[in-house]
């Protein structure tokens, strides 16, 4: 009785944590396509040169990781950057009354784009009034990134997070809804 008992809870178990994904009409779609549709999708927003990452660990150089909870994160849009992150760790040159966190919105004065295992790698570069900052972001086909920031006045710090992915699949002849979305930066 015992071990039909035992049985009979792993079977729910395993039945409770089985992942299936669905698409618009309701469809079983497979974790394979669905790994492809996200890596079309990763793809199709670095070409665009316009996607938004939001960033939930930490690594400063010195200290442990931490969990971040709010919405920090990095957004590319043309030729534009813009920064919304934490810093902890040492800064050589604080300007007066500028001691937050990394938070700038700059014209990209580089951005060079490199393939990697799988995913790109992107390097780039922009400046403020006050130091530069080169940025090598790691976008992986599953859309996870690290993001590491390396500012002329301030120790390295590095970020992972996920690519926000907000594409519409809608079937052949009809058109997409418009939703309301919150962007970081108004250009």
């Amino acid at each position: 009785m015992k071990r039909l008992v035992l049985f009979l809870f792993v079977a729910i178990l395993m039945v409770g944590c089985a992942t299936t994904y669905y698409d618009s009409e309701g469809n079983p779609v497979s974790k394979e396509k669905m790994a492809q549709l996200r890596a079309t999708a990763v793809k199709a927003h670095l070409a665009e040169h316009r996607y938004r990452i939001f960033v939930d660990r930490m690594y400063p150089m010195r200290g442990p990781a931490v969990y971040l909870q709010d919405d920090w994160g990095l957004e590319v849009s043309g030729d534009s950057v813009g920064l919304f992150l934490p810093y902890f760790g040492r800064a050589y040159y604080i300007p007066y009354g500028r001691g937050g966190g990394l938070s700038l919105v700059e014209p990209l004065t580089s951005y060079k784009e490199e393939p990697m295992k799988g995913g790109r790698r992107i390097f780039m570069t922009t400046r403020n009034d006050f130091e530069s900052y080169q940025i090598v972001l790691e976008v992986f086909d599953n859309a996870t990134v690290s993001l590491v920031i390396n500012p002329s006045e301030k120790e390295t710090i590095s970020f992972s997070g996920v690519m926000e992915l907000n594409d519409v699949f809608t079937p052949k002849g009809q058109k997409a809804s418009k939703r309301h979305q919150t962007t970081f930066m108004k250009l």
